[in-house]
């Protein structure tokens, strides 16, 4: 965040009545905070860093404009904060003033950061803040370990493993595959003495001639005997909004990375609805999330992890929820930014770890990674073709999450409509699922809307503002009540059918699609039912064949997703 829109971030803040993760709103009616001091380090050590907006102060779940006595004294004192309470000193960016219902409101943004400097601390010899959704957090020992070993290139993956030995501990039919494809590439290689070989490949050490920790993790018989982390973890919830739920299904897997590869997809495609769906008239099988998609956010989440003893008590994880998968890796992204996945050449972090990744196979056949940059936008392109939103990406520092959305697939009916609409060539996936649920009588909230297709809060407000300026759309309420319906009278479109309320879950579910005559999504089920998408979602999952009747008199058959 380099550039101030002072009116359009106060607008934001005011409609969503609360702060983000990347804009923090503060009541200095009484002068600079002490909590500007946290704020000011945890954005500088963000890759995006942030902004800051003073005046403004969370009320009874509402954003309220108190505005600052003197707008000139605090904008000078922000500068000297950055440059005197922060160590190393933070560079601010552009600093407004603007006038809100007569009052005086500062805004601030604090640019990214050179990732050299980091950790930005309070005071000399103080504490260090990282940002998340709800505030400002103190970073852990490790995690500024982490920022540290992040200043230059890492080099953790050519480190010794001791203990480990090339012949005892590695795969011969993946060390022998990596190595033709080195000797392949170079013909300086291809007369070298294997032991020569192995050192130029940087499968050995050349000090000790134990095994790197690339090799091992890449080509070990069993990389976990020696480094426990690289291990990964799953878990599935039956309903991502109670964290307080117990897991529904737990494991962990061990091995080299194309045996971590596979079986996380194995257990992925366990956990991901199937169905079939309809397009042109003609029905075929379809899943939640395409595999390709699954396939390359596992693999970047292997090979592109941080290995650096920052990291050893933390793991690749796999977290599937109703209609979300999550990726996460521990450590955040290196030598480039989240706007900049899929759009440049490779930047790898484990650069050695990476070389044999794109050699070595899993038992299908196939590289664990191309290494030609194409994973991203082929993953882009799956989702597209699927009628999905884009893959969310979070740089979260000391940790990197992809999460990709299995929104309810739309009806032919629905996508006939679709492209009548004005603007439909230029829509976001998300704003045209967003539109079809406005035709079906939902209201969205930016909130709602972010739940559905996560994204920040500026792009859903302006990915919503563009719906209403394209006459699709209208603004209703204010504040926290903002929201969005179709535009016109805000009456569903389609006609609404509701099931008994004495009938089970999925009882409804099945009633509701027998008395549609069409196969339905997840959204228009809920709204025919009375029950929410995550109850929708586990009625389907417990019904553990496809429906194929009773039919409809037309001779069709009812089916979704199982």
């Amino acid at each position: 965040m380099s550039e101030l829109d002072l009116a359009a971030l106060i607008d934001l803040l005011l409609s969503i009545g609360t702060d983000t993760w990347n804009i923090e709103a503060k009541d200095a009616s009484g002068g600079l905070p002490t909590s500007l001091d946290e704020t000011l380090s945890a954005f500088a050590n963000m890759p995006d860093g942030g902004a800051i907006v003073l005046g403004l102060a969370e009320e009874d779940g509402q954003m309220r404009v108190r505005g600052v006595a003197n707008a000139k004294d605090l904008a000078a004192g922000l500068g000297t904060k950055a440059r005197e309470r922060i160590h190393p000193p933070v560079q601010l960016g552009a600093v407004q003033i603007a006038t809100i219902d007569g009052k005086q409101v500062v805004g601030c943004v604090i640019p990214p950061q050179p990732p050299e400097r980091r950790p930005f601390r309070v005071g000399a010899n103080g504490p260090a803040f990282t940002r998340s959704s709800d505030g400002d957090h103190e970073l852990s020992r490790e995690e500024e370990l982490y920022l540290t070993s992040q200043r230059s290139q890492p080099v953790h993956d050519r480190q010794p493993v001791e203990g480990a030995d090339v012949d005892r501990d590695l795969v011969p039919e993946l060390l022998e595959q990596y190595l033709s494809a080195e000797q392949r590439s170079s013909r300086r290689l291809q007369g070298m003495g294997r032991d020569e070989l192995l050192v130029r490949t940087n499968v050995v050490d050349h000090e000790t001639g134990l095994p790197t920790v690339a090799a091992v993790y890449a080509m070990g018989l069993h990389p976990q005997q020696f480094l426990p982390h690289t291990a990964v973890k799953a878990h599935a919830r039956s309903d991502g909004q109670n964290t307080g739920l117990r897991l529904t299904d737990h494991d962990e897997f061990t091995g080299p990375i194309p045996d971590l590869l596979e079986s996380a997809e194995s257990w992925a495609r366990k956990h991901l609805m199937r169905g079939v769906a309809f397009r042109d008239g003609h029905g075929f099988d379809a899943p939640e999330i395409p595999a390709v998609a699954l396939r390359e956010v596992i693999a970047n989440a292997l090979v592109h992890r941080d290995l650096s003893v920052a990291s050893f008590g933390s793991y690749p994880m796999l977290i599937k929820l109703p209609m979300k998968f999550i990726v996460e890796n521990p450590g955040g992204l290196w030598g480039l930014t989240e706007r900049e996945l899929g759009k440049t050449s490779p930047r790898a972090k484990n650069a050695v770890l990476y070389r044999m990744c794109s050699a070595i196979r899993t038992e299908d056949g196939k590289r664990v990674i191309e290494g030609h940059a194409t994973g991203i936008p082929e993953v882009r392109r799956s989702l597209r073709d699927a009628f999905l939103p884009a893959p969310y990406f979070k740089d979260e520092v000391i940790k990197f999450k992809v999460l990709l959305t299995s929104s309810s697939m739309l009806s032919e009916d629905d996508r006939n409509w679709l492209s009548q609409q004005p603007g439909a060539n230029v829509m976001s996936v998300a704003q045209k699922h967003a539109l079809v649920a406005m035709r079906h009588g939902a209201e969205l909230t930016n909130s709602a809307y972010r739940n559905d297709f996560p994204m920040d809060s500026v792009q859903a407000r302006d990915e919503l503002q563009e719906l209403v300026r394209f006459g699709l759309a209208e603004q209703v309420g204010t504040g926290r009540g903002t929201a969005y319906r179709q535009s016109g009278s805000g009456q569903a479109e389609l006609p609404v059918r509701t099931v008994g309320e004495t009938a089970t879950n999925e009882q409804r579910v099945l009633d509701s699609l027998q008395q549609t005559g069409r196969p339905m999504s997840r959204r228009e089920l809920a709204l025919s039912t009375g029950l929410s998408e995550s109850q929708v979602y586990r009625a389907l999952k417990s019904i553990d064949v496809l429906q194929q009747g009773p039919a409809p008199h037309d001779g069709r058959v009812v089916v979704y997703w199982v």
